[in-house]
C-alpha cells in the first residue's frame, strides 16, 4: 500500500529588491507594476520584503488563492486594521470597516436597500442625470471645448447616488454635499497614500479641511434623517428610507448614528467606484472605435432615439459585454488587503499571523492562465464565458465571498444605462498627447484625468456589423500604451484600497 503524500507549507518566493529598502521603493513608485512583475517572476503567491511595519507583504494572484482568503477562510482574514481605521474616520462603523457579528447584522439590515425592485426604480434618475450631462457635452461640442471625463463622471455618479439616497432632497443640498465630498475624498486619498499619518486631533490644515467637510456632510445627513423621523407624511422610496425602516426579526433597527454611517459608506464607496468604471470604459471605447460603433449599432436597433429604461437592458447584450470587459481591464477597486488573525496557509504557502496580504483584481484579471490575450480589449470574449468568467475569482471587480459589494447590481445598471445613452448621442475622443496613467488609491483613478473632445453623432443602422468578432483588440500590447497613454504607475497611490 502506497504511503500517502503529506503536503507541508513552505515560504513563498519573491524578489529581494534593493539592499536595506527591499521592495519598498518599487511599491511606492508603481505598486501595480511591482505586483505584476512579482507574479510573472515568482508565481501566484509572492513574498515582498522591505522596510516599514507593513513588510513583508504577501501577494496572492491565483483565483484559487483569492477564493481561500475571501471565501473559504474569510473569518481568519479580516481587513487590515490600519485600512479600516482610515475608512472609519469617514464612515464610522459602516459596512466597509465593521467586522464580526455587528457587520453581519448591518449587512442584513442594509440588504433591503439594494433589493432589485428598488434598484430598478432608480433607473429613471440615472437616465435623467445622464441626459443633463449630455446636454452640457452637446454645448461643449458646439463650442469645440474639451471635457474632463474623470471629473464629469465623478459628478454624474455622485448626483445619481445622491438622488438614490435622498430623493428630491438631494437637489437642494447637492452643491454643499458635492463640495464636501470632493474635499473629504481628496484628503482621504492623501491619508490612504501614507502608512503613517498624524491623528485627527492634531490641527493640521489637512485635518481641519477634512473635519470641516465631514461636519458639512453630517449637518445635511442628520437634518434629513431627523426630518424623516418627525414627518408623518408620505416618504420617498429611496435608500435612506430603506435604511431607516429596516428591522430584524425582533423588531430592532438601526440607530440614527448607524443610519448616518451607512449613508456615508454608500456616498463614498458608491460613487467613486462607478465614476472610475465609467471613465475607464469611455477611455477604452475612445481607443477602440470599432467597439464604439457596435455599441451605437445596438442602441440604434433596440432604442432608436428613445431614452433607455432598466427593462431595455436585457436587449443590450453587447453593452453588457463592454462593461464586463472594461471592469476586467480596469477594476475600480484594484487592490484590497487582508491580515490573518492566526498563522495560516494559502495555496500551500505560509502566511504568518498579522502580516499584510494583498489581492489585486487588476493583476488577476490579466492572469494568462485564465485570460487569453489578457491585455486586449475584447468584449466578445464574454459570449462563451458567461457572467463569471473562466473561474469565479478570475473576475471579481466587486470583491467576493460574504463581503462582496452590496451595490454591485446598482453599479452595473448605472454603467449600462449611461453608456447606452452616450452611444445614442456622442462620440468621445481622447485629446492627442494627453497621457492617461492609472493611479491606484481608494479607487483606480487617473493621475491627470481623462481629457477628451465630444462629437455629436448621426445614427446609422447599416454601416456597422453586429456579428461577433473573435478579437477586437490587438493580440500584443497593453491598452494603456501608445501616443495617448503611458504605462501604469502608482505615483503615491495606496496599496490597500477599499472593498
Amino acid at each position: 500500500m502506497a504511503t500517502p503524500t503529506v503536503l507541508t507549507a513552505r515560504q513563498a518566493p519573491g524578489p529581494k529588491g534593493e539592499p536595506v529598502l527591499g521592495n519598498a521603493r518599487s511599491f511606492q513608485a508603481d505598486i501595480l507594476g511591482a505586483l505584476q512583475q512579482g507574479r510573472r517572476g515568482y508565481g501566484d503567491v509572492v513574498r515582498f520584503d522591505g522596510i516599514g511595519p507593513l513588510f513583508p507583504v504577501f501577494f496572492v494572484a491565483h483565483p484559487e488563492g483569492i477564493k481561500e482568503i475571501l471565501q473559504d477562510k474569510h473569518r481568519n482574514f479580516p481587513k487590515t486594521p490600519f485600512v479600516s481605521d482610515r475608512w472609519r474616520a469617514l464612515v464610522g462603523d459602516g459596512l466597509i470597516c465593521s467586522e464580526g457579528d455587528f457587520w453581519k447584522r448591518q449587512r442584513r439590515l442594509c440588504q433591503p436597500a439594494f433589493h432589485r425592485r428598488l434598484v430598478n426604480s432608480f433607473g429613471e434618475n440615472m437616465t435623467e442625470v445622464t441626459g443633463e450631462l449630455l446636454d452640457r457635452w452637446e454645448a461643449a461640442s458646439r463650442s469645440n471645448q474639451e471635457v474632463d471625463v474623470t471629473l464629469d463622471m465623478t459628478r454624474l455618479a455622485l448626483s445619481v447616488l445622491g438622488g438614490a439616497l435622498f430623493g428630491a432632497n438631494w437637489r437642494q443640498d447637492s452643491e454643499v454635499m458635492a463640495h464636501a465630498v470632493e474635499v473629504a475624498i481628496g484628503e482621504a486619498y492623501k491619508k490612504f497614500g501614507k502608512f503613517v499619518s498624524l491623528p485627527e486631533s492634531v490641527p493640521t490644515p489637512a485635518n481641519l479641511r477634512f473635519a470641516k467637510a465631514r461636519r458639512s456632510l453630517d449637518d445635511v445627513i442628520y437634518r434629513v434623517i431627523n426630518a424623516r423621523r418627525t414627518d408623518r407624511g408620505e416618504h420617498p422610496d429611496d435608500l435612506l428610507e430603506a435604511l431607516m425602516t429596516a428591522t430584524e426579526d425582533d423588531g430592532s433597527g438601526m440607530t440614527v448614528e448607524q443610519v448616518r454611517n451607512e449613508v456615508m459608506t454608500f456616498m463614498f464607496g458608491g460613487h467613486e467606484t462607478v465614476a472610475s468604471g465609467l471613465t475607464w470604459a469611455l477611455y477604452l471605447l475612445s481607443r477602440h472605435p470599432e467597439v464604439y460603433g457596435r455599441m451605437e449599432q445596438e442602441v440604434d436597433e433596440v432604442l432608436g432615439s428613445r431614452v433607455p429604461t432598466v427593462d431595455d437592458l436585457p436587449q443590450l447584450p453587447y453593452i453588457d459585454r463592454v462593461v464586463r470587459e472594461s471592469l476586467r481591464l480596469y477594476p475600480p477597486v484594484s487592490l484590497i488587503s487582508r491580515t490573518p488573525q492566526e498563522d495560516d496557509t494559502v495555496m500551500g504557502y505560509d502566511i504568518p499571523k498579522g502580516s499584510m496580504v494583498l489581492l489585486s483584481a487588476f493583476v488577476t484579471h490579466r492572469h494568462p492562465e485564465f485570460w487569453p490575450n489578457p491585455e486586449g480589449f475584447d468584449p466578445d470574449r464574454w459570449i462563451e464565458l458567461g457572467e463569471q468568467g473562466p473561474h469565479r475569482f478570475a473576475w471579481w471587480p466587486f470583491s467576493g465571498g460574504p463581503r462582496k459589494c452590496i451595490g454591485d447590481v446598482f453599479g452595473l445598471q448605472e454603467m449600462k444605462l449611461v453608456l447606452a445613452m452616450m452611444a445614442q448621442r456622442v462620440r468621445v475622443r481622447l485629446v492627442p498627447g494627453h497621457a492617461v496613467v492609472p493611479k491606484p488609491g481608494i479607487t483606480l483613478g487617473q493621475q491627470n484625468g481623462v481629457i477628451a473632445t465630444v462629437g455629436m453623432r448621426e445614427r446609422s443602422r447599416t454601416t456597422v456589423s453586429t456579428a461577433p468578432r473573435t478579437a477586437v483588440a490587438a493580440a500584443q500590447g497593453c491598452p494603456v500604451t501608445g501616443a495617448q497613454a503611458a504605462p501604469p504607475a502608482a505615483a503615491s497611490g495606496c496599496p490597500v484600497a477599499h472593498d
